[in-house]
């Protein structure tokens, strides 16, 4: 079949066009496509969206929107058959001649190269089409095979004899066929199952128009199986790729892939902004040393890993951006370099951590110094060392230091049993007053028919029973010393203005005595209870309040300072040894117990649960099960005393919500779990869930329990 045949004079159309001539022409001579030319160029457009532009009105026409694709490249008619994969690749190919430009669709070039004769300059493409691993066919509007190669042929179970007598519509249906026929358009993707027995097969239905008319249908055939297995392993390729570029999306450091070449094959999304040009995925398929598109030390490392063939890392730390870059080679199995693998990290980061640390450790050295030298300073003075690790505690301490220079009125407050004592004593020991008295009262323990008497004293036969010399108060005996009132919230309301006019004066009136006595005193209160709540209930004066809220100083409850419990624990047994020749220590889990256990009577009653834990131990060492013992039972007697009668046993006697109930069971398993294995590391392993897991819900299960 001779390929001139099939050239058509282009339709061109330009500004200076008659669009009516054009179109008239187009109908006419029966042309699916028409060329527009713009700036020497020409672009493919449909005809008959060229005649719907036209539809309307004149004026409206606008032929722009029409150019969808790129302009065609020109092909010399010479050079048709030598370029046929390129022109089976577009639509329409352009083509010149000796007798000018002519066009060519690529259905009519598919036929021409079908059906040419062994010999002939395409027969080189019926020899790529056997050996194409898909079944094609030319069926006729007959219905008989006009070409097939050997794989169709294999895919029917077929012969080449059998052409010359079947037909395909007998083997696959008219229905195919016929649609194609009537509506010029494509059937793809067909599930079919012959007739004589083969395996289904994926089938494309593709019409050959010729001068808008049909001329036959080309059949491309696949196995259904191998497209499943295919499918399958394309689905799996895939998959790979996900898991690959979510495994490069969170790794921090970046992470680029080039072939032997240079050239850029893949890269993370993370990536260094300095060393690039532009961002590296964009320059995918680019090659990014001849164009230096990336940092001279990516640059460097890809040089040497292609020399060396080895592993190279660099690094470079005296620009403002420094970095450290490593390249690992990849080799086919013959040994030859086939890709190169760059993961490069930002050291900026790195020496601002390292900078940050050092300033870390420093400050760390500082406070230990400082922590040290006030410990010192107390224990020189009074021989008692405050016990303390935590930052909260040193806060105080530094507070209770600041203040002891001055002999300004203290209000301590923080719940019962945190050591408010012990802090009065501290400001006490560190002011200049440290070797004059160091005077307590706790205003809760005496009656109030006495404590009038205990604070300002009383004169000879002041009352029934009063002493015949009198008797010197409190604030008198605390002369150029310290007064510490503990559990003022306590103080009887009627003692309260008394309290305040002698803070305010410096001078009290003993009982029965009509002179004042003057006194000059640094006072210390402490509360366990807000004193500003009291106040808004009429129970505590407000102008006392102020008159003692001078410098207040909070010091926090034992569960907010952990770090404390280990060495208060170990502390207080050691004055247990001490004192009963003991030689008693924790075991590691017994520490990791009671760091979880909330210590709602805060150091008082860590200082009661370890004596209590040393004599109820009976060997050297204090493990778990005993913590676990002494604290159980230390919640069951709060609990009893909290509500006057001990809590039902843990059973479902009720429906309740699913939620509460596994809450109730984990609760359960996890006490049954500590009281068992007595770590919360192995209890971990033995319920199958994390130490911090274990350690935070037991804590959790215990402040509940309260």
């Amino acid at each position: 079949m001779n390929l001139s045949t099939y050239l058509r004079d282009p339709v061109v159309i330009d500004e200076s066009t008659n669009l009516d001539e054009a179109c008239e022409r187009i109908r006419v001579e029966d042309h699916t496509v028409v060329f527009m030319a713009q700036q020497d160029k020409l672009f493919p457009v449909k005809s008959f969206a060229l005649l719907l532009a036209m539809q309307g009105p004149r004026e409206e026409w606008s032929l722009e929107p029409l150019i969808t694709g790129p302009p065609l490249r020109v092909v010399s008619l010479d050079e048709l058959t030598a370029q046929a994969l390129d022109v089976l690749a577009d639509e329409v190919t352009l083509v010149s001649t000796d007798t000018g430009l002519k066009y060519i669709l690529r259905e009519d070039f598919l036929l021409t190269m079908v059906s040419a004769e062994p010999n002939s300059d395409v027969a080189w493409l019926r020899k790529l089409f056997s050996s194409i691993p898909r079944g094609l066919m030319i069926v006729d509007l007959n219905y008989a095979v006009v070409n097939s190669n050997k794989e169709a042929l294999r895919m029917l179970r077929m012969t080449e004899s059998d052409l010359g007598r079947i037909r395909m519509n007998d083997l696959l249906g008219s229905r195919f066929f016929q649609y194609v026929q009537n509506t010029h358009n494509a059937l793809l993707n067909q599930v079919i199952t012959a007739k004589n027995g083969q395996p289904a097969l994926l089938v494309d239905f593709v019409p050959l128009v010729n001068n808008n008319s049909i001329s036959g249908v080309a059949l491309v055939l696949q196995d259904l199986p191998s497209v499943e297995s295919m499918a399958l392993e394309l689905d799996s390729v895939r998959q790979l790729n996900q898991d690959l570029e979510a495994i490069l999306s969170t790794i921090y450091d970046e992470i680029i892939v080039v072939d032997a070449e240079g050239k850029l094959l893949r890269a993370s999304q993370h990536y260094i902004a300095a060393h690039w040009k532009q961002p590296p995925h964009e320059l995918i398929g680019e090659e990014i040393l001849k164009y230096n598109a990336c940092g001279a030390l990516v640059c460097q490392v890809i040089r040497e890993v292609q020399s060396t063939r080895r592993k190279v890392s660099l690094m470079h730390n005296e620009s403002e951006y420094p970095m450290v870059c490593a390249g690992n080679p990849i080799f086919t199995k013959k040994g030859k370099l086939e890709r190169i693998v760059v993961a490069s990290r930002d050291l900026t980061e790195v020496s601002r951590l390292q900078s940050e640390l050092e300033r870390t450790r420093k400050q760390s050295e500082d406070y230990r110094r400082e922590l040290e030298g006030l410990r010192q300073r107390v224990t020189q003075r009074t021989g008692t060392v405050p016990i303390y690790v935590s930052t909260a505690m040193h806060e105080v301490m530094r507070e209770a230091e600041r203040v002891a220079q001055f002999s300004t009125t203290v209000l301590l407050t923080g719940e019962s049993g945190v050591g408010k004592e012990i802090i009065a004593n501290a400001i006490h020991s560190l002011s200049e007053r440290r070797h004059q008295p160091f005077v307590k009262i706790n205003c809760a323990a005496i009656p109030e028919a006495l404590l009038e008497s205990e604070l300002f004293g009383y004169e000879r036969g002041a009352f029934s029973g009063a002493k015949q010399d009198g008797k010197i108060g409190l604030f008198v005996k605390a002369h150029k010393g310290t007064l510490f009132l503990d559990e003022i919230s306590d103080l009887p309301f009627g003692i309260q203005s008394k309290l305040l006019r002698a803070i305010q004066e410096r001078e009290v009136y003993p009982v029965g005595g009509t002179t004042p006595v003057k006194f000059d005193v640094q006072i210390i209160a402490a509360a366990n209870r807000s004193l500003v709540e009291l106040v808004n209930k009429g129970e505590f004066r407000a102008d006392l309040y102020y008159r003692i809220n001078v410098f207040p100083i909070e010091v926090p409850p034992l569960r907010e300072r952990k770090e404390d419990i280990a060495v208060l624990a170990n502390h207080f047994l050691h004055q247990f040894n001490q004192r009963y020749q003991r030689n008693l220590r924790f075991s590691r889990s017994a520490i990791e117990l009671l760091e979880a256990y909330e210590f709602p009577g805060n150091v008082r009653e860590l200082q009661n649960v370890v004596q209590r834990m040393a004599i109820k131990n009976d060997g050297e060492v204090i493990d778990a099960l005993v913590v676990e013992n002494v604290l159980m039972n230390s919640q069951k007697t709060q609990r009893h005393s909290s509500h006057g009668r001990t809590p039902s046993p843990s059973r479902f006697e009720q429906v309740i919500p699913l939620k509460d109930a596994i809450s109730q069971v984990e609760a359960e398993l996890i006490a049954l779990a500590m009281a068992k294995y007595g770590t919360t590391s192995r209890a971990a392993e033995a319920l199958g869930i994390s130490q911090s897991s274990v350690s935070r819900k037991y804590r959790n299960i215990a402040k509940q329990n309260r």
